[in-house]
């Protein structure tokens, strides 16, 4: 795919006062300055031991605010690692990582608020990262993404993923020891973002990939996400998904609430216990507003789901001793409009459905449970 070049790069420095402090190690700045002020592409600098490098690294207890990030020729913009807790970024705009805006890597704390990340992953998918969203949190708790724009980015929005073995913020061919402990991404906010025009990944996603791993007690509300449709770049894929992609793992305790979504490739929201043996337990999609999703009707990233526009998409395809199961989802006092499906299910555990305004189109069904096989 074609990079998207900054159109960013500064020109000049305008402001009355600016306050540097040394990055530890690397020899960079972070300038805190005012609105609108601008600075020059930074140089690249090798993120910890990585093996990318990244424009801005910080570290633990610092303020990333008021500052553009032109990130042109690095894989990531704001890179925030293993131990760097309490790092506050807010009022930030970064633009033309090869990969991620902003990743943040095995740590608590953090808080990324009312900033633009936009023109960032448009590398060949899969050539650096295994996952590389605008904001990524990858094995991250305790922790707010609030408040941001994001959009026209080549990897897909906002990811909550774990940590561990293996590990979807690092280089393919630099994976962690085999060894390594797994990370959840625990108590988690991600509220009120404004997200379009995200390319071949989900708007907003939690998701554990390591074997037996868990994430639990995270909070999706009050974020709209808008698609675009297609273009040279691929699909605005769009969505909210709670999915389980690591074999035994666990999606538990998930509130998905009060957001709006419209016009995504996948389903509005997406409840997804994929591997084997893994299991969903008490996610929550409540008073969100869906309208016109799934337009790509399963040619997109679940192409075992259903072939109509849907709101809801319970599911758990696996059957059997390793099945996986989507156990007491709960989908409620929701407004579902111009779907085919409202709330599409299929696997051993039916969810609960219940109070919900929904209007499907001619011949449509508000309700639907795939037959047991």
């Amino acid at each position: 795919m074609q990079p998207i070049s900054s159109r960013h790069r500064a020109r000049r420095v305008t402001t009355l006062a600016t306050m540097v402090t040394t990055i530890g190690g690397t020899g960079l700045g972070i300038v805190a300055m005012s609105a609108g002020a601008a600075v020059a592409a930074p140089m690249c600098s090798q993120a910890g031991d990585s093996g990318f490098t990244a424009a801005v690294v910080a570290t633990s207890g610092q303020r990333i605010v008021g500052r553009r990030v032109n990130a042109t020729g690095c894989d990531v913009g704001i890179y925030v690692g293993p131990g760097a807790k309490h790092v506050r970024i807010s009022r930030v705009r970064v633009t033309g990582a090869k990969d991620a805006g902003i990743l943040v890597q095995d740590t608590s704390h953090v808080t990324i608020t009312r900033s633009v990340v936009t023109g960032n992953g448009f590398a060949s998918p899969g050539e650096l990262l295994p996952e590389a969203f605008a904001i990524s949190l990858f094995g991250v708790s305790d922790s707010r993404v609030s408040g941001n724009t994001v959009y026209n980015n080549g990897r897909g929005g906002i990811g909550l993923m774990d940590y561990g073995p293996f590990d979807p913020g690092q280089l393919v061919t630099h994976q962690p020891d085999p060894k390594t402990a797994p990370v959840p991404s625990d108590n988690d906010v991600v509220s009120r973002n404004r997200l379009w025009a995200n390319y071949n990944g989900c708007a907003i996603v939690l998701a554990p990939f390591n074997v037996g791993n868990h994430m639990s007690n995270d909070v999706v509300t009050r974020n709209t996400v808008r698609g675009v449709g297609a273009n040279r770049h691929g699909a605005d894929v769009g969505g909210i998904v709670a999915q389980t992609n690591g074999p035994a793992s666990t999606v538990s305790n998930i509130r998905i609430s009060r957001n709006r979504v419209t016009g995504s490739a996948e389903a509005g929201v997406i409840v997804h216990a994929a591997a084997p043996n893994s299991k969903t337990v008490n996610v929550s999609v409540t008073g969100n507003r869906l309208s016109g999703d799934n337009w790509a009707k399963g040619a997109g990233p679940h192409p075992s789901q259903p072939t109509q526009l849907t709101g809801v998409v319970v599911d758990s395809l696996l059957e059997g001793p390793n099945g996986a199961r989507a156990i007491d989802t709960v989908v409620a006092r929701n407004r579902i409009t111009d779907e085919f499906y409202g709330v599409w299910s299929r696997g051993a555990n039916a969810p609960v459905v219940r109070h919900n305004s929904i209007h499907v189109l001619s011949g449509g069904t508000p309700v639907y449970r795939v037959p047991a096989p």
